[in-house]
């Protein structure tokens, strides 16, 4: 999509048809990370766009295949966040999904991943946004599959979590973006089982939140991106 044009231009297709994936743009190329695949199954592949050439790479999988997980950026390394992976059940030694607060690094420059510090909530639908060196995560559904609205931020630095303000109106499959310093969400699942127009902003400087202006139409499954 060009803005200056408002217009949409077609490009490759990726070679991994899938859903429920991330996705990350660093050292110029996007990539996408991990999902379900055409038969719904969770897949540790991860592909690279080159806008340049217009051709897709396969590079490192995942440690563990994963899907409605959400990945950011930070010094030039993408982060994976949470998600469902696939576990061994060692009843039956069948796969099986589980909600993760797994967190991988990717390092494009040697394409390898290396496990960090999991976030303290294991969660799916959730968002992720780097702000200010930190990682904020905000809402998604824990284990017992409930719509949170647990926030948590993690400093790459020290490699730590903190626990932050919640948001008013727990929500997941939500959308959210950084602008002017401050943390936006937008819409989503309800806790009412309800679509939601509601939008939030968060302050870091006074960890809190703040209700602005709803949005239009209410929304979930979104993704927003500031420009």
């Amino acid at each position: 999509y060009d803005p200056k044009a408002d217009s949409w231009q077609p490009l490759p297709s990726m070679p991994t048809a899938r859903h429920a994936l991330a996705v990350a743009a660093v050292a110029g190329k996007i990539y996408a990370i991990g999902g379900r695949d055409g038969d719904g199954d969770l897949c540790d592949t991860v592909e690279a766009f080159d806008p340049v050439s217009g051709a897709w790479a396969r590079v490192a999988s995942l440690p563990v295949a994963r899907g409605s997980h959400t990945a950011t950026l930070f010094a030039g390394k993408i982060y994976v966040l949470g998600g469902d992976e696939v576990v061994v059940n060692p009843d039956d030694g069948e796969d099986e999904s589980l909600v993760t607060g797994r967190m991988d690094m990717y390092d494009p420059a040697t394409d390898s991943l290396q496990q960090m510090a999991a976030m303290p909530t294991a969660r799916f639908t959730h968002t992720a946004a780097m702000l200010d060196g930190k990682i904020y995560v905000t809402g998604g559904c824990d284990a017992d599959n409930g719509i949170t609205d647990c926030c948590e931020a993690y400093d790459p630095v020290t490699n730590t979590w903190t626990t932050l303000t919640s948001f008013s109106e727990p929500r997941c499959n939500h959308a959210s973006a950084i602008v002017n310093g401050k943390l936006y969400v937008f819409g989503g699942w309800s806790s009412h089982q309800t679509q939601l127009n509601v939008v939030e902003v968060y302050s870091p400087a006074s960890n809190s939140w703040a209700r602005v202006a709803d949005l239009p139409t209410a929304i979930d499954e979104a993704v927003a991106v500031a420009i």
